[in-house]
C-alpha cells in the first residue's frame, strides 16, 4: 500500500476545496504523504471538448446547490467568489514558484488561496488578492506575481496538466492512491476505506 496520494486540483473548483479540507484530515489520519499538483483544468476541458455548467442549465443549478450543500455537511464556510468560475492559473502559478524553495510553504499557500476564494468569497484572478494572501502568510511578495511570468514556471503548470490528462484526469478534485484514480470529493470516504482495510491507520 502506497504511503502518499497525488492530489490533482484547480483552484477554481469549488469541490476541490471541500476535498483538500477532508483530504488533510485523511492524511494526518492515516500519516499519508499528500503530493498537491494544481493543474489548468480548463485547458484538459478544452482538449476533451468539455464545457463547465452554467447556473442557468438544471445540471449547473443542482451542482450549485450541491456544493453549498456538501460545504455544510460538513461545517466548511461557504461563500460564492466574485466572479466565478475564476482565473486559477495566477494562483497555480505562485504555488510553484513557492515550492521551488519550499513545498510546505507551497502547500500553505493552496490552503490559504482555497480559504480566500471559499470561505471568504474574494476574487484570487486578482493580483493584488493574491499578494494580500501571501502576505497574510508571512511570504515575501515583493516580485512574487512577476516570477509567475517566468517562462519555466509556465511551462510547470503545463506539464502537470500534460501529467494529468495522461493519467485519465478528467474533472477536479482527483487523487491516485497506489496509481487508482479517484475522482470527487467524496470519494475520500472510499479512500478511507482502503487504508483502513490495509491496516496503514
Amino acid at each position: 500500500m502506497s504511503t502518499h496520494i497525488d492530489f490533482y486540483f484547480d483552484f477554481s473548483s469549488t469541490y476541490s476545496y471541500i476535498g483538500q479540507h477532508r483530504l488533510r484530515e485523511l492524511a494526518k489520519q492515516h500519516d499519508v504523504t499528500v503530493h498537491w499538483k494544481p493543474i489548468a483544468l480548463g485547458a484538459i476541458f478544452k482538449m476533451l471538448g468539455h464545457a463547465p455548467a452554467t447556473p442557468d442549465s438544471p445540471k449547473g443549478a443542482y451542482i450549485w446547490r450541491d456544493v453549498e450543500r456538501s460545504a455544510a455537511e460538513w461545517g466548511l464556510p461557504f461563500n460564492w467568489p466574485s466572479p466565478f468560475p475564476f482565473n486559477s492559473i495566477p494562483a497555480a502559478r505562485v504555488f510553484y514558484v513557492l515550492a521551488e524553495k519550499d513545498e510546505d510553504t507551497a502547500v500553505r499557500w493552496a490552503i490559504a488561496v482555497f480559504e480566500a476564494a471559499y470561505r471568504e468569497g474574494r476574487n484570487c484572478s486578482d493580483p493584488a488578492v493574491l499578494v494580500d494572501v501571501a502576505e497574510s502568510l508571512g511570504i515575501d511578495s515583493d516580485s512574487l506575481m512577476e516570477s509567475t511570468n517566468d517562462e519555466a514556471i509556465k511551462q510547470k503548470l503545463k506539464d502537470v496538466t500534460a501529467e494529468a490528462s495522461d493519467r485519465g484526469i478528467f474533472g477536479t478534485p482527483a487523487y491516485f492512491l497506489d496509481d487508482e484514480l479517484y475522482w470527487g470529493a467524496d470519494r475520500i470516504d472510499q479512500i478511507l476505506r482502503k487504508l483502513d482495510n490495509a491496516g496503514t491507520g
